[in-house]
């Protein structure tokens, strides 16, 4: 679980642990006790105990993990008259729906700290993010795993907003602009994407998920 991201809340990485064994056919009962060492055995920690559900829906929902369709939006193709009907094909789909941006045509403030400058970069994705957002009512923004979860179960079409997931990850992939449909790969990956769909955008050397490529000019994807 820690390898996925990095967790603010010993309660939520409890959570997450005690999630992940009940997913084990033979586990019916967890207890998880998590101390921070640092600060000295029995002086901050969590303690919790769960068990498992026996009612044959609970399991089957417990097991079922949606695979989005990750979907990559240049700037051309959130500016297109084409965006509600490549939605509305998109949902024909029936697969959870993310939608990814890079950042604005309009270049974002140059600092000469690197971390400050990251922050930038992934700030001036999320204005672009919300721009989308505002184009369709279907789009909602959402920064974090828990709302995409959500999201994803619920079938609400969703805009990444990548700073908190990127900050909090292990394996920090690059904000800058010139990558951004490769960090939206990334996120692809990490969430078990089908495939990614690139509309109006170039595709970068190497992903770990299979990536599409559309023409903004296209009326149908």
């Amino acid at each position: 679980e820690l390898s996925d991201e990095r967790l603010n809340l010993l309660e939520t990485l409890a959570e997450r642990v005690a999630d992940r064994i009940l997913l084990e056919r033979q586990a019916m009962r967890v207890f998880v006790r998590i101390e921070k060492l640092d600060r000295g055995p029995g002086a901050l920690g969590v303690e919790i105990v769960r068990a498992r559900d026996d009612t044959p829906d609970s399991q089957a929902e417990a097991r079922e993990v949606p695979h989005p369709e990750l979907v990559y939006l240049s700037n051309d193709a959130i500016a297109s008259p084409h965006l509600a009907g490549w939605l509305d094909q998109l949902h024909q789909m029936g697969r959870p729906l993310i939608l990814c941006v890079g950042a604005s045509d309009t270049a974002a403030p140059q600092v000469g700290h690197k971390m400050a400058q990251r922050r930038i970069d992934l700030l001036a994705i999320e204005q672009n993010a919300w721009v989308l957002a505002a184009k369709d009512d279907r789009c909602v923004v959402v920064a974090t795993r828990t709302e995409l979860d959500w999201a994803m179960k619920n079938g609400q079409t969703s805009v990444w907003a990548p700073s908190k997931i990127v900050l909090d990850s292990v394996d920090t992939p690059s904000a800058q602009p010139r990558d951004a449909v490769a960090l939206a790969a990334w996120f692809a990956a990490s969430f078990d994407a089908t495939e990614m769909l690139v509309i109006g955008a170039d595709l970068p050397a190497d992903a770990s998920v299979p990536l599409r490529a559309v023409a903004v000019d296209q009326g149908r994807l």
